[in-house]
């Protein structure tokens, strides 16, 4: 995170919240073109640390980059004011900030990787709530064990490697008892999952 822009921002949040509803009136023009700029800054600071921070998690970067567009629209469209929507954007950044911690609350700790493909087969409630966060966590090891072993070169154009691919992340799912109805939508997410990483292993870096 951006310690100057950070900063900068929760100053600007303690200014604007002199403004507002509760003072029954907006702020001025300068002070709203300011605040513009600021939230405009730490949307741009967000988006960019979201990227880094999730290092290709594709569920993770999307539900961070929904919630910074929508925050954005309601703001533009006046259903926030400007004080309101830059502690949402804060609340967003803390989130963030905790973003590099959580593979350390299982035992033992994910890496970045297994963590992405635990965000994958997790993505859906009632799986979670079946199977349980340390089983999710070992099926997320051993996809990545699967990516490092099946993903080629070339596996993305080749329908046959995809089919087979699919076939070996579907019989993992079987074996942990994941719920039958909602192997589709996890089997679709983790081929696309390994769409972003594989080509990392495929040449040699993984990092």
């Amino acid at each position: 995170m951006r310690a100057a822009v950070w900063w900068r921002c929760r100053e600007r949040r303690r200014r604007l919240l002199t403004y507002g509803p509760q003072q029954g009136r907006e702020p001025i023009d300068e002070g709203q073109e300011e605040a513009d700029q600021y939230i405009e800054a730490l949307r741009a600071a967000l988006t960019e640390d979201v990227r880094t921070l999730t290092g290709g998690n594709i569920v993770r970067e999307r539900q961070f980059s929904e919630r910074l567009a929508e925050l954005t629209n309601r703001y533009v469209n006046g259903q926030l004011t400007s004080a309101e929507v830059l502690e949402e954007l804060l609340r967003v950044a803390d989130e963030i900030r905790e973003e590099a911690e959580r593979e350390e609350r299982f035992t033992p700790p994910l890496d970045r990787d297994e963590l992405a493909y635990w965000d994958a087969v997790g993505a859906n409630e009632s799986a979670r709530d079946l199977l349980g966060d340390d089983v999710l966590a070992q099926i997320a090891r051993e996809l990545v064990t699967i990516m490092r072993r099946d993903t080629s070169t070339d596996w993305t154009v080749r329908e046959d490697v995809r089919a087979k691919l699919r076939s070996t992340v579907k019989r993992l799912l079987v074996k942990y008892d994941y719920p039958p109805d909602k192997q589709p939508e996890a089997i679709r997410l983790v081929i696309e999952q390994m769409e972003v990483m594989a080509p990392r292993y495929s040449t040699g870096r993984t990092s």
